[in-house]
């Protein structure tokens, strides 16, 4: 992004627009409606222009360009259909360090004009770098449809009641629940209704119900599998309350920036294959110090939190300190990679059931434990942080009775922009692909479930493989047959 989203004051400030055409009115109005002292300076000027200028206290001038109408003046917009002259103005205004927009040339910009939507004081302004100016008036009729016509109703009724909040209540955090209490219930409802008898009514007893003073929770949520719009609307909301967030490195990228504050401390406590970071006893001490100190803790984690994760520890901290918990759980990577791969886990005809699997080391070589997958071979088996013993595994699937045509597929960074499927049979995966580096996550599915991917597969392979959690070498699973 190489435009920084700044709302500028532009009270009284000296402006310039060169150019008296539509595009030029255009710019006008809206530099106007900021309270621009603006000057228009053009061959030619429509009407329209003249008038609003007249009107709003601005000034105009007929006649050619020339680089002294810059001086004094904070903005120029060029806004002539001469690219030559645009690029001349350009080079004139940088010259004197003055920021300009050259309409419809977003090579030539400092600036850009967003599209707007206001209520009042409150603006969402819309940018696409210039790219896309329809893709922005999209954007901006799909948010107009959204937000209710009279939201400035409800930001002045908060203006007024704002100090008195303030007084009383003193700490950032209970103020900021409370805030959110009343924005997103009944009480914000009533303003937007024109009832602000009531509302009054209804904050009063807010405020006399709320505990002034800033509490503590511990909220265990599952982030999904990777795409960034498999999080939970339940989770969202909790991540948006959270003071700490502590995630792991499978956080899909834009989750963090869309939902967490942004005045929120983030740590990342994540570990991977071959790069250790935090130990489970460092992150279960910085749970503990947070907690202690009243705050609103989240442990972000990939996939689900009760599924090969430290649930059990890391809730028994927020029971031994008497601190409200909740788990919210989330989208499994089995779950995640199976949909997006197209196949079912179960299927009434063929898979009875699924079973979530990881070869430990103890477990590589426990005779029990590959004769219990044998007994039920129908069964989907579904093998979490496995791929380095993908070669052992066929092996000891095959030893333990299953059939070697049975289909096996790997899915890495499964439902991410690098989602990438390799699918064999038990007996011929590890020659197929015994001399690839899988990047993780990746997951391995056993199972006649497979067969039906090339029937219902959706998914496009990547057009590019890149990592999509992280550009390190180190995160790449070495082949480790």
């Amino acid at each position: 992004m190489n435009y920084a989203p700044f709302f500028f004051k532009l009270d009284a400030l000296p402006c310039l627009i060169v150019g008296g055409g539509s595009v030029a009115l255009a710019k006008a109005g809206t530099l106007l409606g900021c309270g621009a002292r603006l000057h228009v300076a053009a061959e030619t000027i429509l009407p329209e222009l003249q008038a609003m200028l007249e009107r709003n206290g601005g000034s105009f001038a007929l006649g050619g360009y020339d680089s002294a109408m810059l001086d004094g003046v904070r903005i120029v917009v060029a806004a002539t259909d001469d690219r030559a002259l645009n690029s001349r103005i350009r080079d004139d205004a940088r010259l004197r360090n003055i920021p300009v927009n050259v309409v419809d040339d977003p090579e030539l910009c400092d600036f850009i004009f967003p599209a707007i939507v206001q209520r009042g004081d409150i603006q969402i302004a819309i940018s696409t770098a210039g790219v896309s100016p329809t893709l922005a008036r999209y954007l901006k009729r799909r948010i107009e449809q959204v937000l209710p016509w009279n939201l400035d109703q409800l930001s002045d009724w908060l203006k007024v009641k704002r100090r008195e909040i303030s007084k009383r209540l003193g700490h950032l955090q209970t103020r900021r629940l409370f805030w959110d209490e009343v924005i997103e219930g009944p009480i914000a409802q009533e303003v937007l209704e024109g009832n602000n008898a009531k509302a009054d009514a209804l904050l009063a007893q807010a405020l006399a119900d709320h505990d002034p003073m800033p509490r503590a929770a511990l909220y265990l949520i599952g982030a999904g599998p990777g795409h960034p719009d498999l999080i939970t609307v339940r989770g969202a909301q909790l991540l948006a309350q959270a003071d700490i967030v502590l995630y792991d490195r499978l956080i899909p990228p834009d989750v963090l920036t869309r939902y967490a504050r942004r005045d929120a401390l983030k740590i990342s406590v994540g570990k991977s294959a071959n790069r250790y970071g935090m130990t489970q006893p460092q992150i279960d001490a910085l749970i503990a110090e947070h907690l202690a100190a009243n705050r609103i803790v989240v442990r972000l984690k990939g996939g689900d939190p009760g599924i090969y994760a430290h649930a059990v520890e890391e809730l028994e901290i927020a029971r031994r300190l008497d601190v409200p918990w909740q788990i919210v759980p989330g989208i499994t990577a089995a779950a995640g990679c199976a949909a997006a791969a197209g196949i079912p886990l179960t299927e009434r005809s063929g898979a009875n059931g699924v079973r979530f699997l990881t070869l430990y080391d103890e477990k590589l070589h426990d005779q029990a434990f590959w004769q219990s997958l044998a007994l039920n071979t129908k069964d989907t088996l579904v093998f979490y942080m496995t791929t380095r013993q993908r070669a052992l595994l066929c092996r000891k699937l095959l030893e333990a009775g299953f059939n070697s045509a049975t289909p096996l597929l790997i899915v890495e960074q499964g439902t991410t922009p690098g989602h990438a499927e390799y699918e064999a049979t038990i007996e011929s995966f590890a020659a197929r692909y015994g001399d690839h580096a899988f990047m993780t996550p990746a997951l391995i599915i056993v199972g006649d479930v497979v067969r039906w991917r090339a029937r219902y597969g959706w998914k496009e392979p990547p057009q590019q493989r890149r990592v999509w959690f992280g550009e390190m070498k180190e995160d790449r699973e070495l082949i480790q047959d």
